[in-house]
């Protein structure tokens, strides 16, 4: 899944876990979400990590809940980065969702704030 929005903008995201029958999963509290942003695929260090363990990914109504902050994203620069939504359920680890974010330009810089 790909998403493009302004840098320093407020971005919230959306998504279900399902099995293979289509059925809707709630994560376990042995089991962890890690979503990562990174510049590029080759890189071992992530501009920016959430986990559900640390509050960062939150659950209701079937739902998942990841919100890009203005924080997270301000003082970025423009350009496309690579993510991805991590599953790891005891030896298992899972890649769930992958993408790219694309920061597009801004008028009001937070130096403007």
């Amino acid at each position: 899944m790909d998403i493009e929005f302004i840098r320093g903008d407020t971005k919230p995201l959306k998504f279900q876990i399902k099995d293979n029958a289509g059925n809707v999963i709630k994560m376990e509290d042995n089991e962890e979400l890690i979503f990562t942003i990174k510049k590029n695929y080759n890189t071992k260090d992530f501009v920016l990590q959430k986990k559900l363990s640390d509050g960062d990914i939150t659950y209701k109504d079937g739902y998942y809940f990841i919100t890009l902050t203005h924080e997270n994203t301000a003082n970025l620069k423009y350009g496309t980065y690579v993510y991805d939504i991590q599953l790891m359920s005891g030896d298992i680890v899972s890649t769930l969702i992958l993408g790219t974010i694309t920061l597009t330009q801004e008028v009001t810089h937070i130096e403007n704030e």
